[in-house]
């Protein structure tokens, strides 16, 4: 199976001149002559970047015909409409280019940023299979301050990820540094290998070739555009809940607040060991860990990195592919923390808008001792 460098690429959705920036800066690389050092990477989309830069500008034959519109040509026409809006004054891109970047690098499409896919692109990060990014953002509109791409950025200084974030740099890094970086981290694509820390990727059953289901997320490839398309597996069409066996619990505390989780875990440990596994950040897995004998014995606990080395990240991963139910967050309301764009990440993942959710937040000990008294009695 092929293996190659990843380069993570997103640009602001309200930029026109730093999505236009983006198209110059692939159109020149392909204009180099090097085109065994392009080939060497593989590139990871945004969703919404991906569009902007690489969808076909068209309308649909509703519009263009103006055929009485059914409920289902309406949807399509909005759609477009929505389209025409976001692509208006971007590319389009030299179509010799677009091709060579799909068809020989390859190129993988994340979720849109408000599905989860700039903290998928995190996650990528946290766990090394991502050393190189070009984040076109634009300092003079509001995309670049949500908390997903701050610690997106602050993530990227921790792990030592080159940040190219802009033309001149990307440019001066291809001409000196491509050729090496091309042997930077390579990773297995055609598909992506997507890495949660509860589970390994699972082949079990028939798939069609090309296809790489990690439960809760989905690496398919699209054959109208040649892209592999990463998909966050959608909620059941009616609310479900799961039993305890059944379900994922995150435990997740401030520093100066951890004395009172670990209290909190020991004291319901009967409960966290009827859950499927118990997610922790790494501090807390370990001390939930020194207090839980029992639980600890049936390998249940699962450490993910610290908060402020991605842990948030990790479990905000989980959250969005459907495989973490309860999130227990002690927060500690009086002091600063450097990484809390991560912990609003988390917050942004439990709070999505999205019907039959059943994941459940606690961000206090009296609110969750309150539940887990609750779980006890039924």
């Amino acid at each position: 199976m092929a293996k190659k460098t990843l380069v993570a690429v997103l640009a602001s959705h309200d930029s026109v001149s730093k999505n236009n920036e983006l198209i110059e800066v692939f159109e020149k690389l392909h204009e180099l002559d090097q085109p065994e050092i392009l080939k060497s990477f593989h590139f990871v989309f945004t969703g919404g970047t991906y569009r902007r830069l690489f969808a076909p500008r068209r309308l649909p034959d509703e519009i263009k015909t103006l055929k009485t519109l059914g409920p289902a040509s309406l949807k399509n026409v909005i759609r477009a409409l929505e389209e025409v809006k976001e692509f208006e004054g971007i590319g389009p891109m030299n179509k010799d280019v677009k091709d060579f970047i799909i068809k020989q690098c390859g190129v993988t499409v994340l979720p849109d940023r408000k599905l989860g896919g700039v903290t998928i692109l995190s996650n990528l990060i946290v766990h090394s299979q991502c050393s190189i990014i070009w984040p076109f953002l634009s300092s003079l509109t509001s995309h670049w301050l949500n908390p997903e791409n701050l610690a997106l950025m602050r993530l990227c200084d921790f792990w030592n990820v080159k940040r190219l974030m802009n033309r001149a740099s990307v440019e001066e890094w291809f001409k000196h540094e491509a050729e090496r970086d091309a042997k930077r981290l390579p990773q297995k694509v055609n598909p992506l290998d997507v890495r949660l820390v509860t589970t390994p990727v699972k082949k079990t059953g028939a798939k069609k070739k090309g296809t790489k289901a990690v439960e809760g997320l989905k690496v398919k490839k699209n054959t109208k555009t040649g892209c592999y398309e990463v998909n966050v597996a959608q909620p059941p069409k009616r609310r479900v809940m799961l039993p305890l066996e059944k379900q994922r619990i995150a435990l997740i505390a401030h520093d100066d607040v951890k004395p009172r989780m670990i209290r909190f875990a020991a004291q319901y440990e009967e409960v966290l060991m009827k859950f499927e596994r118990i997610l922790t950040t790494g501090t807390t897995g370990s001390e939930v860990e020194k207090a839980c004998s029992r639980l600890c014995s049936l390998g249940k606990v699962v450490k993910c990195q610290s908060g402020p080395k991605g842990g948030d990240i990790e479990i905000a991963t989980e959250i969005l592919a459907n495989r973490c139910h309860v999130v227990i967050f002690f927060v500690d309301p009086l002091n600063p923390h450097p990484h809390i764009d991560d912990i609003r990440v988390v917050f942004g993942a439990c709070m999505r808008e999205q019907p039959n959710s059943t994941v459940h937040m606690f961000t206090n000990e009296f609110h969750a001792r309150e539940w887990m008294e609750e779980v006890i009695r039924r």
